[in-house]
């Protein structure tokens, strides 16, 4: 199970061991302590690993003080799949945002001539990179519930798959030259993270031009 991190908002992986029930899946915890027990608390939704394939989970609390969750999978009708669109619109615009806050950290004077500037980027960086990993993540999650629905978005969501795995290295590659030692030139740093925001826009750009029309039509998903 991948929660966020009530903490940091770092994505958090724990092997829980849930409890089939019907569509649903029972979660116990072993104390109040346990990390994704207080994940949960503050932000319910999930990232359930079934048979090496990510589903999307809301958490509800257990009823009668017993301590744990029943984590109901992502289903995606008609009016689910709407919301699902205005709901990545939401997120794509926060990330976007973020993007052009760290830009606006690389604009001005050259690098060397200001040694407060990697610590900006990097705190950029670390609330950016760790949105947009939990974001990718729980999309992982959805796609399985958006595939199921509409299988005709079957190839899309391979690729969107694919450019999250990128992405990610990219994120590596980034948050690297930012925690490196050593003289940080303009150029390198410039280059690399737009390479990021770049690849980004068009990974943003691909999905809602695939995705959004699918999820905002009128019809029935498939049975």
């Amino acid at each position: 199970m991948t929660t966020m991190d009530a903490g940091t908002g770092r994505p958090r992986t724990t092997s829980v061991a849930c409890r089939s029930h019907g569509s649903r899946y029972l979660a116990y915890a072993p104390d109040a302590d346990s990390p994704w027990y207080r994940d949960l608390l503050v932000s319910p939704q999930a990232t359930l690993g079934i048979d090496g394939v990510p589903h999307a989970a809301y958490a509800v609390p257990l009823e009668g003080g017993e301590r744990g969750f029943v984590l109901h999978l992502l289903e995606v009708d008609a009016a689910r799949g709407r919301a699902i669109a205005d709901q990545l619109l939401v997120h794509h615009d926060e990330l976007r945002k973020a993007l052009a806050e760290a830009r606006a950290e690389l604009d001005g004077e050259p690098v060397r001539g200001r040694p407060g500037v990697r610590r900006g980027l990097l705190g950029h960086c670390v609330t950016f990179c760790n949105g947009l990993r939990m974001h990718h993540l729980r999309e992982d999650g959805a796609f399985t519930a958006i595939e199921k629905a509409y299988p005709g978005l079957a190839p899309a969501l391979t690729r969107l798959r694919q450019e999250h795995e990128t992405v990610s290295r990219a994120l590596l590659d980034l948050d690297g030259l930012l925690q490196g030692k050593g003289e940080l030139e303009t150029a390198a740093l410039r280059e690399e993270f737009e390479r990021v925001a770049n690849g980004l826009e068009e990974h943003f750009a691909y999905e809602e031009a695939n995705l959004l029309p699918a999820l905002r039509e009128a019809g029935t998903p498939s049975p």
